[in-house]
């Protein structure tokens, strides 16, 4: 009987993966000083409610915030940015994640991918990486859609919802 449960171990010790989870690694690199994590509420990005629709109203509500790690590429750690980039990249391009958009130019590449299904997303991630460095993006909220991800997205775009957060993140720097 004990050799049952030393196969059943084994077993579960070989089929676990190696490669960490998108939270994982935020968590390992939140204290690395070659890092910056940022969550940004979606209150933050300053878009006049008055102006949406209640299906766009329904849609920024279901997003709670915006979790960004930041690589930024420096003289003192230019010799990581490979191997950062690999393990984001593993992560990424695992077996449990879907590409949605792959976007690719001489000076950059980026992918939005989700974890779970298109109907119902556990996680949605952007990543982009360029010569200066790479972000890493993660959409938190509940009952999320890539439907109503893309409409965040033109929200934002329309509210000038990202400058909006850079003035506010510029004064605390």
């Amino acid at each position: 009987m004990n050799k049952f449960w030393f196969y059943i171990l084994a077993l579960a010790l070989v089929g676990c993966s190696t490669t960490p989870s998108i939270q994982e690694y935020y968590v390992s690199k939140s204290e690395d000083p070659n890092f910056l994590v940022i969550d940004i509420p979606t209150s933050i990005l300053g878009v006049d409610s008055n102006t949406l629709t209640t299906e766009e109203k329904d849609a920024l509500s279901s997003f709670q915030k915006i979790n960004v790690l930041l690589f930024r590429k420096t003289t003192a750690n230019a010799d990581l940015l490979p191997e950062e980039l690999s393990t984001v990249r593993s992560i990424i391009d695992a077996k449990t994640f879907e590409p949605l958009l792959v976007m690719s130019d001489r000076q950059y590449s980026g992918k939005l991918v989700l974890e779970g299904t298109v109907d119902k997303p556990d996680e949605i991630v952007f990543f982009g990486a360029a010569d200066q460095g790479f972000v890493l993006a993660r959409l938190i909220g509940r009952d999320m859609q890539v439907e109503i991800a893309i409409l965040l997205a033109n929200v934002m775009k329309r509210g000038n919802g990202l400058e909006n957060a850079a003035k506010a993140f510029s004064g605390m720097f």
